[in-house]
Formats: C-alpha cells, sequence, structure tokens
C-alpha cells in the first residue's frame, strides 16, 4: 500500500512536469514575439539595451569584450517584435542570443574549434662520423641507423564564457535617487508620426470682470469698478489630451474653473420725515403795509436705513478649450507658446450687484446669464521630462471673454483672467 501511494505520487510528479515543460518554452519564445518600440539617435549600445531592459522586463547580458557598449547605435522601431529588434542592434551574422526565464544572452558566433593538423617534425639524419684512420690497426665499420622521431604538436584551448550582467533596479519608482536616469530627450521623441497624451491640469487664476456701457450709465460703472475687486484667488481643474506632429501640437480637454470676485459696498436709504415750518425771523413793511415770516422748511428723516455687504461674486464654468501649441526643444526641454479659444459652458452664478436705475443691490442668480460664453487666449511655457513617458508641464495663460456674460443687461460685463498651471502628462502612444 505504502509503495503504491508513492509510486503514484511520483508519476503525477513526472506528468505535471512534462506538461509544464511546453508552457515554459511556449512563455520564453512569446516574449521574444511581444511587441515593443524604441527609438534612439547615436545613443551607445549599453544605453540602448538599459532602456529596452526596462520596457520588456527583461535583463541583458554579454561579454563587453565582444559587444562594445559605447558604440553609437540609430534605430527607430515601432511596435516590433523584440527578436527583430534585436537583430537590428546587432548584425546577426555575427552575433546571436538565446533566452533563459527573464534573461537574454547576447554572444558572438565563433568556428567550431578543431584540431589542427599534425606538425612533423623532417626526419633528422645523423651523419656518421668520418673513419679515422689508423695507422698499422684494425678498422671496424659499424651499421649507422637513421632514426625518424614524429613529433606531434596539440593546441590546448582554453574557453572562457565571462558574462556581464545588467540588473534592472528592484524599486524603480519617481521619487527615488535615480527619478531621472531614464529621462529621455524631447527633441529626440519629435518624430513625423502623431503622438497622443493625456494628464491632469491645476491652475491658479487671478479674475477681473470689465464694465462698459453707454454714456448715461457713467456714472454707474464708475461704482461698479470700485465695488468689484480681484482680490480672490480663483481656481482650475481639469484634464488635458494632446496630440503632436513633430513640432506641432493641438491641446483640448475638460476644465472646471471657477472665477471669484470681491464685492464691497455701503449705502443708505432715508424713509418718512417731514419739512419744519419753525419761524425764524420776521419783519413788517410800510409799502404795502405788511408782515413778512422767514420759515424752516428743513427735512427732517425720521427712518435712516443702512445697507453694507461684503461677499463673493463667483462665476463657475466648464472650460472646453482648443489650443494650438508650437514646441521649442531646448535641450532635453520644451519652451512652448500657444494660442486658441475656450468654450465656457456656464456653470452657476452667486453674490450680488448694483441694479442700474438706483442705489439698491440684487441676486446675481437673478440675472439671465448666456449659457455659452466664448473666450480667446494667449500663453506659453515649459515642459520637462520625468520618466520614459511621463513629462512635467507648466506655464501661463492669459484669458479674455469675447462675450456678454449677461443677456439684456445695460451693462456689459467681460471675464479677464491670468493664471498659472501645472500638471503631469502621460504619453499613452
Amino acid at each position: 500500500m505504502y509503495h503504491s501511494g508513492k509510486n503514484q505520487f511520483i508519476c503525477i510528479t513526472v506528468l505535471a512536469c512534462l506538461f509544464m515543460l511546453p508552457m515554459l518554452s511556449f512563455a520564453q519564445s512569446g516574449k521574444l514575439n511581444e511587441l515593443f518600440s524604441i527609438r534612439a539617435e547615436n545613443e551607445p549600445l549599453g544605453e540602448v539595451l538599459d532602456r529596452l531592459s526596462r520596457n520588456t522586463g527583461l535583463t541583458f547580458s554579454y561579454n563587453p569584450d565582444q559587444i562594445k557598449a559605447g558604440k553609437a547605435i540609430s534605430i527607430n522601431e515601432e511596435k516590433q517584435p523584440l527578436h527583430e529588434i534585436l537583430k537590428k542592434l546587432l548584425d546577426p551574422k555575427d552575433f546571436g542570443f538565446r533566452i533563459s526565464g527573464n534573461q537574454v544572452v547576447l554572444f558572438r558566433h565563433s568556428a567550431e574549434d578543431s584540431p589542427k593538423p599534425e606538425t612533423q617534425v623532417p626526419a633528422q639524419v645523423i651523419t656518421p662520423t668520418p673513419a679515422i684512420e689508423l695507422v698499422r690497426d684494425t678498422i671496424y665499420i659499424q651499421q649507422l641507423k637513421t632514426i625518424s622521431d614524429t613529433i606531434i604538436v596539440k593546441d590546448t584551448l582554453t574557453r572562457f564564457d565571462t558574462v556581464f550582467i545588467l540588473r534592472k533596479s528592484p524599486d524603480d519608482r519617481v521619487g527615488k535617487d535615480d527619478i531621472f536616469k531614464d529621462r529621455i530627450s524631447l527633441e529626440k521623441e519629435m518624430t513625423k508620426e502623431w503622438q497622443f497624451s493625456l494628464g491632469p491640469v491645476v491652475g491658479f487664476t487671478q479674475s477681473n470682470t470689465l464694465f462698459s456701457g453707454s454714456k448715461k450709465h457713467a456714472e454707474k460703472i464708475s461704482k461698479y469698478n470700485e465695488v468689484n475687486t480681484s482680490d480672490q484667488l480663483s481656481y482650475s481643474l481639469g484634464l488635458d489630451f494632446e496630440a503632436a506632429f513633430n513640432q506641432i501640437a493641438i491641446t483640448t480637454g475638460v476644465h472646471f474653473t471657477s472665477l471669484i470676485e470681491n464685492f464691497e459696498y455701503n449705502y443708505n436709504i432715508l424713509t418718512g420725515g417731514y419739512y419744519r415750518k419753525d419761524t425764524i425771523e420776521y419783519y413788517y413793511t410800510e409799502d404795502p403795509p405788511a408782515t413778512i415770516y422767514i420759515v424752516d422748511s428743513t427735512y427732517i428723516p425720521v427712518d435712516q436705513e443702512q445697507y453694507g455687504y461684503d461677499s463673493k461674486v463667483k462665476h463657475n464654468y466648464i472650460d472646453i478649450p482648443l489650443m494650438f501649441k508650437y514646441n521649442f526643444p531646448v535641450e532635453r526641454f520644451f519652451i512652448y507658446a500657444r494660442a486658441g479659444v475656450i468654450a465656457g459652458i456656464h456653470a452657476g452664478s452667486s453674490g450680488y450687484y448694483i441694479e442700474p436705475e438706483n442705489m439698491q443691490v440684487g441676486l446675481i442668480s437673478e440675472l439671465n446669464a448666456k449659457p455659452l460664453v466664448m473666450s480667446y487666449a494667449l500663453g506659453a511655457g515649459i515642459v520637462v521630462p520625468v520618466k520614459r513617458k511621463l513629462v512635467f508641464n507648466t506655464g501661463f495663460t492669459f484669458r479674455k471673454s469675447i462675450q456678454d456674460v449677461y443677456d439684456d443687461f445695460p451693462i456689459t460685463h467681460k471675464l479677464m483672467a491670468y493664471s498659472i498651471h501645472a500638471g503631469l502628462v502621460f504619453r499613452i502612444r
């Protein structure tokens, strides 16, 4: 019973190993057929292999005496199998590769070592020593032998398989000391192919409302400029999408923008009251005879109402920008200029305003706000590479509305703002 159970366990183990072998072989060959992209221009081969290691998750091993890591390489491959990329980096006539687990070994082809032909040393013939004639003696003649020795020379070839292993850092998170280790040159990334990127953006804005109107409202417009101040810091949050072709890019996205201002206004209203009729002085006239009374007719208010407001005026919009950008490469960075339009979809307003015909105030939420307000925008900024497919974008933007904010209001309101924005951009293709 015991031996029967043990034999069953051994059989199951052997069958499982035989089943896993083709799966492992398929996984290794599948990695070589997986599609990858890589670009390099006059970069050392070692750096290109290091970048390829990060993209594939494999480590590349090679003998530095056979493969020169400092050799300049130029390559531009988009979505090609790994084995094709390796053939472009290393001439397949001279080099080969094999994969073992997560390690790819690169090696130089060498001719099979064959034993050299035997080297024979020419036979040496020993020349007989001339016989010395002896006077009055017996001469003995001996047979001379020729001895030929064959010397076989054998070379002993000692082969050393020196392997240089590039190890991937186990900790490749943003925020470590090597954060900029594999950052790329943005100028080299500019190609005549469409590239797409996506990323969050946040902006801090200083907004102001521009008032205008007819001459009869000049005094009221002056009062509007006095009570509306831009001391509050506005903000914007959103998501940007960019399509780039060489140095030209088109940017759009969706942003929530809140433009905030201060409203400080005080005024008094007098209600009720009467006119005084007190006699201050009187005198007589002789021609004609009459008595003249001088009466004080000053108005005395009964009730005086004082009003004061210190609140915020908010205009909220869902912005959809359409910006055209031109990139100027400077070393590894981009400096860009951009211009375009912003379509602002009204998402609510709050606060107070001064009524045009009197001194009283009203609620902005009761005004007839336009559902869509178009603005033009100008800006500039800088793009800094962080990781292979991650860049940091920052800059400033000026915007001004082309249309009035309200319908059927005698005084024109146009919004103007200066903003500083920053965000991370992830390249998705």
